[in-house]
Order: C-alpha cells, then structure tokens, then sequence
C-alpha cells in the first residue's frame, strides 16, 4: 500500500512540474510564431485576445498547482502516518519478545 500511495505522489509531483511548465511553452510557441496553443490563434504580431485572457490562464493554472499541491501533502501525511504505525507495531513485536525471552530466563 505505501509502494503505491508513493507512486501516486511521485506522479503528482510530475503533473505539477508540467503545469508549471506550460506557461513557459506558450511562451515559445508564440515567440517562434505559433498560436501560444490556442492563446493567439494569428499569432503574436495580429494577437486579438481579451484582457483577461492572460490572467484567467494564469489563474487555472495556479488552481491546478494548489489542487495538486494539497493532494500531494495529504498523501505524504497518510504515508508518514502508515509508516509511523508500521514502526510503533515492529517496536513493540521486538518489546514482546524481548520480554517472553527474560521470562524464560526466570
């Protein structure tokens, strides 16, 4: 179960780096003359978009950051806590058998 909630953070680690990376790929796509993938659909020289269009972008794009952000943290606390759980239960086996070995010494 920890391999996997591990994985599962791993992967969310990896989408927020690629959200983080999509306003720098519009930016070159629209600098080497594309459409900024669907921002300018002319280009950057007859660009006729909203005024907000830019700061809409930027806002989902930093939800989705915050989104994947908080699902990461809530899966690295339920792993800690799994593996805190997993070591408190290895303590106390090796407590027990320490103790059932002192009492075959008696």
């Amino acid at each position: 179960m920890i391999g996997l909630l591990k994985a599962i953070r791993g992967l969310l680690i990896l989408v927020a780096l690629l959200l983080a990376v999509i306003p720098l790929v519009m930016l070159i796509s629209l600098l080497t003359g594309g459409t900024g993938y669907g921002l300018c659909a002319d280009g950057l020289a007859r660009c006729d978009t909203a005024f907000l269009t830019g700061p809409a972008v930027a806002a989902r794009i930093c939800l989705a950051l915050l989104m994947v952000a908080a699902a990461v943290r809530v899966i690295s606390r339920i792993v800690s806590r799994v593996e805190k759980d997993r070591r408190y239960a290895d303590a106390r086996s090796r407590y027990s058998d320490l103790a059932d070995w002192a009492d075959r010494l008696r």
